[in-house]
C-alpha cells in the first residue's frame, strides 16, 4: 500500500506539472475531472472534508490532466482529516508548481506552518507514533515485549531425536569378528529421544513479540489528538510504569 501511495503521488505530480505547463492556454479538462474537482470544492466549502477527500481522490484516479489548484485544495483537505504527511507532500507540490503567482500561495505558506506545528506535536507527544497514530498496549505480549511460541526444534513435543544413536536406542559396532555388537545408547538410555536442548522440554520458547517488535506497544488506527492525554496523565497517580513504557516509543519509531 505504501508503494501504491507513492505511485499515485507521483502520478498526480506529473499531471499537475502538465496542467501548469499549459496554464496560459484555455484548458478543457476531462468531464470526469471537472465533475470530481467541483464536487470536491463544494464539499470543501461546506466543511465536509472526508467527502472532499474522496472526490479529489476520484479526480486523481482518472489519470487525466488536473487543475493546479487541486493540489492546494487536496493539501488543505488532508490537513483537516489529519493526514499530515500527505498534506505536507501536496502543499509542497503546489508551492513548487504554482510558485509566487499561485492563486493560493500565501495560504499554502500558512498551511505549511500549520502542518509543521502538527508534526512538532507528534514529536512531543509520548503516546503516538511518528505518523500521529495513537500507541496502545500490545495485547499479544501484554506489554512484555516477548511472546511464547512452539519450539522449532522439537515441534512442541519437548523431545528431539537422539543425535548419538539417531533414534535407534542402541549403538551398533563391529567386533573383531565383524559381527554386530549392540549396546544401549548411553545418551538417551535406550529411549531414542532426548529432552530438547533448545526449549529444555518446555515445548515452547520465548521470542521477541512479532506484533510490537519487543516494545510492548503497537500502533492503532486511531489518530492521536494529544490534548486529552495531558488530562489523563494528571488524573492517574499510578501510571509511572505506563509512562516509562510509552517512553519506549522513541525506540518504536526507529
Amino acid at each position: 500500500m505504501y508503494f501504491n501511495n507513492h505511485i499515485k503521488t507521483f502520478s498526480l505530480f506529473v499531471l499537475l506539472l502538465i496542467s501548469l505547463t499549459v496554464k496560459s492556454q484555455k484548458i478543457q479538462y476531462d468531464q470526469d475531472v471537472s465533475r470530481y474537482y467541483n464536487e470536491g470544492i463544494a464539499h470543501f466549502n461546506n466543511g465536509d472534508y472526508h467527502a472532499a477527500n474522496a472526490a479529489f481522490r476520484n479526480a486523481l484516479a482518472t489519470n487525466r490532466v488536473l487543475p493546479t489548484n487541486l493540489s492546494y485544495y487536496f493539501a488543505e483537505t488532508l490537513y483537516y482529516v489529519r493526514q499530515f504527511q500527505n498534506s505536507r507532500n501536496f502543499v509542497e507540490k503546489y508551492i513548487n508548481l504554482a510558485g509566487y503567482s499561485g492563486d493560493f500561495y500565501e495560504e499554502a505558506i500558512h498551511l505549511r506552518e500549520l502542518i509543521n506545528n502538527e508534526f512538532q506535536k507528534i514529536i512531543d507527544c509520548q503516546r503516538c507514533n511518528s505518523f500521529g497514530y495513537r500507541l496502545i498496549f500490545c495485547e499479544r505480549c501484554e506489554t512484555t515485549g516477548v511472546e511464547m511460541t512452539e519450539c522449532p526444534d522439537c515441534k512442541g513435543t519437548g523431545n528431539t531425536l537422539c543425535p548419538k544413536c539417531t533414534g535407534k536406542g542402541v549403538l551398533i559396532t563391529l567386533d573383531t569378528f565383524s559381527q554386530n555388537h549392540y549396546e544401549t545408547c548411553d545418551k538417551c538410555q535406550g529411549e531414542g529421544v532426548i529432552v530438547c536442548e533448545l526449549c529444555e522440554g518446555h515445548k515452547e520458547i520465548t521470542r521477541i513479540c512479532t506484533l510490537c517488535l519487543g516494545v510492548g506497544l503497537r500502533s492503532s488506527n486511531v489518530i492521536c489528538t494529544h490534548e486529552d492525554l495531558e488530562e489523563e496523565e494528571e488524573d492517574d497517580d499510578d501510571d509511572d510504569e505506563q509512562k516509562e513504557l510509552f517512553q519506549k516509543k522513541k525506540v518504536y519509531r526507529q
